[in-house]
């Protein structure tokens, strides 16, 4: 008798350790089957839907093959302009001029020019990320500027969010960095 017990509860174990064992394939399967539509839902709208050019897309990254310059100029348009381009040359200079003042690189000056366009853009606020950089680079030249681009883009942000036209954040700025500000 205590034979037939032990048989029993020897075989209920079993059983339930293939029970979850069962189980546990089930679940893997239905899993794996749910991971795969997902992929193949992912693959299907990559194929249907292209990806944007490299000199549209909107964070030039360090692996881009065309210059901040080149990225700058073109990230509206259609097609990629040039190296040689008008436009691209004097972007590039100007790149330049603003890495020679801030210290970041010439890639990140462009993507923040280029973010703070895009964060102006739903206050109702048109301006150019080449006429940002324009215009901050112009000021750190005046000011003897000694602060990041990127907290000096902040700071206009910050400016023109609380209302001050163009000309009165510039102007703002230019007094604080210089030492001027009243």
């Amino acid at each position: 008798m205590l034979n037939d017990r032990l048989s029993f509860a020897v075989a209920a174990r079993m059983s339930r350790r293939l029970s979850l064992l069962a189980l546990s394939l089930i679940m893997g399967a239905a899993v794996s089957a749910c991971s795969d539509e997902a992929s193949d839902a992912r693959n299907k709208a990559q194929t249907t839907t292209e990806a944007p050019a490299p000199h549209q897309v909107k964070w030039l990254d360090l692996g881009h093959q065309i210059t901040p310059a080149q990225w700058l100029v073109s990230r509206r348009e259609a097609s990629l302009r040039p190296v040689d381009d008008a436009d691209v040359q004097r972007v590039a200079a100007r790149l330049d001029a603003a890495h020679g003042v801030y210290r970041e690189s010439e890639r990140m000056i462009a993507n923040r020019s280029a973010q703070l366009s895009d964060m102006l853009a739903p206050l109702g606020i048109e301006e150019s990320a080449i006429s940002l950089l324009d215009d901050l680079t112009g000021i750190a030249n005046d000011a003897g500027m000694t602060e990041g681009f990127g907290a000096v883009t902040q700071h206009y942000f910050n400016l023109r969010s609380a209302k001050l036209t163009r000309e009165d954040a510039l102007a703002d700025l230019k007094a604080r960095y210089s030492g001027k500000r009243s």
